[in-house]
C-alpha cells in the first residue's frame, strides 16, 4: 500500500513562506472530517487549512485551491467542508471585507458550471464575488459541440477575471487532460501567483471500492 507521501502530490509544495506561520484558531477547532473517504485525503489538511487561514485573515496575494483527479475519493467534499468553514467564519465576524464606510460580510458563491454559467453575464456576475467554489470544472464541457463549448468558455472566462480573488475548484481530470479537453487558459491558470493544486492519481481508487 502506497504510504500517504505517495498516495498525493501537490504542485507547487507548500514551503514556509507559502504556509502561515500559525493557522488561524476557527480553522484549527473547525471539525474536519478526511475520513469519511480516502483516508489518505489526510494529506490534503495542511493545504485546505492554509487558504482557509489566509482567507480569513485576508493575506495577500490572493491564492486558488484546486484539487484534481478521479472521481470518488472526496474532493468535493473536502473543499464544501472548506466553504462551510469560511462561511462560519463570516458569521462569526471572524472574516470581514473593508469598505470605505466600515466592513461588510464577504459575498460567497459555490457554482456548477453547467448550471450556474448558462448566462452570458454570469461568469462578470460570479468574478466580483469574495469568493467561489467552483464544483467540477469540467461540468458540462462534454455537452453537445454548441453549449460545452460556451461552458467552456464560460469558465475559462471566469477563472481569468478572479485571478486575484480567492478561488476553491475540483475537477475529475488532471492538470494535462483539462488542458487537452477543456481549455489551455484554464489549464495554465491553476498553478499561477502561488496557488496551490493537488493532483490524486488514479491508484488512489473510489473509496467505496476498498
Amino acid at each position: 500500500m502506497p504510504t500517504a507521501a505517495q498516495i498525493l502530490r501537490t504542485s507547487p509544495p507548500l514551503t514556509d513562506a507559502d504556509t502561515p506561520p500559525e493557522m488561524h484558531p476557527h480553522v484549527v477547532a473547525w471539525p474536519w472530517r478526511f475520513e469519511v473517504y480516502h483516508p489518505g485525503l489526510h494529506e490534503v489538511l495542511p493545504a485546505v487549512q492554509a487558504f482557509c487561514s489566509a482567507v480569513i485573515r485576508r493575506e495577500p496575494p490572493r491564492r486558488w485551491l484546486s484539487l484534481l483527479g478521479p472521481s470518488g475519493v472526496g474532493k468535493t467534499h473536502v473543499l464544501k467542508q472548506a466553504l462551510e468553514c469560511l462561511r462560519s467564519a463570516a458569521a462569526r465576524g471572524l472574516w470581514k471585507i473593508p469598505t470605505p464606510t466600515g466592513h461588510r460580510g464577504p459575498q460567497m458563491a459555490h457554482l456548477i458550471p453547467a448550471v450556474d454559467l448558462t448566462d452570458f453575464r454570469a461568469a462578470r456576475d460570479y468574478a466580483a464575488y469574495d469568493l467561489i467554489y467552483i464544483e467540477d470544472i469540467g461540468s458540462g464541457a462534454a455537452l453537445d459541440k454548441g453549449s460545452g463549448a460556451v461552458t467552456r468558455s464560460r469558465v475559462a472566462e471566469l477563472l481569468q477575471l478572479r485571478s486575484n480573488r480567492w478561488t476553491l475548484m475540483d475537477a475529475n481530470l488532471y492538470r494535462r487532460e483539462i488542458e487537452q479537453q477543456l481549455d489551455g487558459r484554464i489549464a495554465s491558470r491553476l498553478k499561477r501567483d502561488g496557488s496551490w493544486m493537488v493532483e490524486v492519481p488514479q491508484a488512489v481508487g473510489d473509496y467505496w471500492d476498498r
